[in-house]
């Protein structure tokens, strides 16, 4: 980790230090048979039962702790910020998203995982970015598909200069794919769209992440972690129910609603 400048350097050895002070001294007033057990064991330790059957989106492995935080926040206020614990306000969210039952399509921590930004506690609960891609490439190909299928917009064909020469292969079935010269699947999905879908159907407010400004989320990438929250819950229902299902979400429940 590339420290900025020789005091943040010496602030986070001072932390360092005070630690391993620390458990010096835990060490010296225990007996010597358990300090020489812990010191030679060699199988590591075991997570209690009642971490062991509490689900990993609620909480944060303890095998990932570390003992110290080696960041150094400058301003403390930037740290303080809630997100949803709530799993009926996730339900709610998704049956608006996903349609009527849409909560049901999903196991309860596909849920959560598809609705986690990787800056939220620092990725050790999981993170939504493969399910991200995998939706991303789903919508990308119904969009290529619903334009190349839809009415020619170009209506007619213009002159072939070497006419006379050459006899160019024509069908109407293939005339459709020169709307792809106009319109593009970008055009359907764009970050600003997907953000109000987000935002209208009440997905934002259930999507957990940690803005890098609180006082500024559009500066932190509110854009980006929201439509990455749309693609990630597309990539969930195909993981889960496959990619009919998923492709009829998108048509239904995504497109229809980005297109005016």
């Amino acid at each position: 980790m590339a420290l900025k400048n020789p005091r943040s350097a010496i602030s986070l050895s001072r932390q360092a230090l005070r630690h391993c002070r620390s458990q010096n001294v835990s060490s010296v007033t225990r007996p010597a048979a358990s300090t020489c057990s812990r010191t030679f064991a060699t199988s590591t330790p075991r997570p209690s039962e009642a971490e062991a059957e509490e689900p990993r989106w609620n909480h944060t492995p303890a095998l990932m702790k570390a003992p110290f935080s080696p960041h150094i926040t400058k301003n403390p206020l930037r740290s303080r910020w809630q997100v949803n614990e709530d799993p009926q306000k996730l339900d709610d969210a998704l049956n608006d998203f996903l349609g009527r039952d849409g909560a049901r399509m999903l196991p309860e921590e596909l849920k959560w995982l598809a609705v986690t930004h990787k800056s939220f506690d620092q990725g050790r609960r999981g993170f939504n970015d493969r399910l991200a891609f995998l939706g991303r490439q789903i919508c990308t190909l119904e969009a290529t598909e619903s334009i190349i299928t839809s009415i020619p917009k170009l209506d007619g064909i213009p002159e072939d200069p070497y006419a006379e020469k050459r006899q160019p292969f024509e069908d109407k079935a293939l005339r459709s794919l020169d709307n792809l010269s106009t319109n593009q699947p970008s055009e359907v999905f764009t970050m600003d769209k997907l953000t109000q879908l987000a935002v209208d159907t009440g997905l934002s407010e259930v999507v957990r992440w940690k803005p890098r400004m609180p006082e500024n989320k559009l500066g932190s990438g509110f854009n980006t972690v929201m439509s990455g929250a749309v693609y990630s819950l597309v990539g969930a229902v195909a993981l889960q129910n496959g990619g009919k299902v998923a492709s009829k979400i998108v048509r239904e429940r995504i497109m229809k609603k980005l297109r005016p």
